[in-house]
């Protein structure tokens, strides 16, 4: 990975930060996932999803506070996108409210979702 990542344009509401562990880069999103905040996301993750020597992305969620229908498809998108391009995107350490709403709406089914990015290795 560059030593300076390419940035997701930050948000009052959003923040972002981008790093990596092991092969993975990882994306660390703390806040809310909505309207005001979701063309952002997908713009600035989509764009590290078309740089396919990045290697797989791991989306840290665990400081997400709120996640409307628009930050629900928000997570499509990118799943799609990554899927299309052939790089693997996880969810990694959802906070409970964001797991159920995973779960609920079937996303849960389709991307993976792990608590630690070992997980993934066995």
């Amino acid at each position: 990975m560059p030593a300076n990542p390419k940035r997701v344009p930050p948000s009052p509401q959003l923040r972002v930060e981008v790093g990596s562990a092991g092969a993975w880069l990882t994306v660390h999103l703390a806040g809310e996932m909505d309207m005001a905040t979701a063309p952002a996301l997908i713009d600035g993750v989509g764009k590290l999803i078309a740089e396919k020597d990045q290697g797989p992305i791991a989306l840290e969620t665990s400081r997400v506070t709120f996640c409307d229908s628009s930050g629900l498809n928000a997570l499509i998108r990118l799943w799609k996108q990554a899927r299309s391009a052939g790089v693997e995107l996880v969810i990694l350490r959802p906070h409970a409210r964001l797991g159920r709403l995973l779960s609920m709406t079937g996303m849960d089914r389709h991307v993976r979702i792990v608590d630690i990015l070992s997980e993934l290795e066995a």
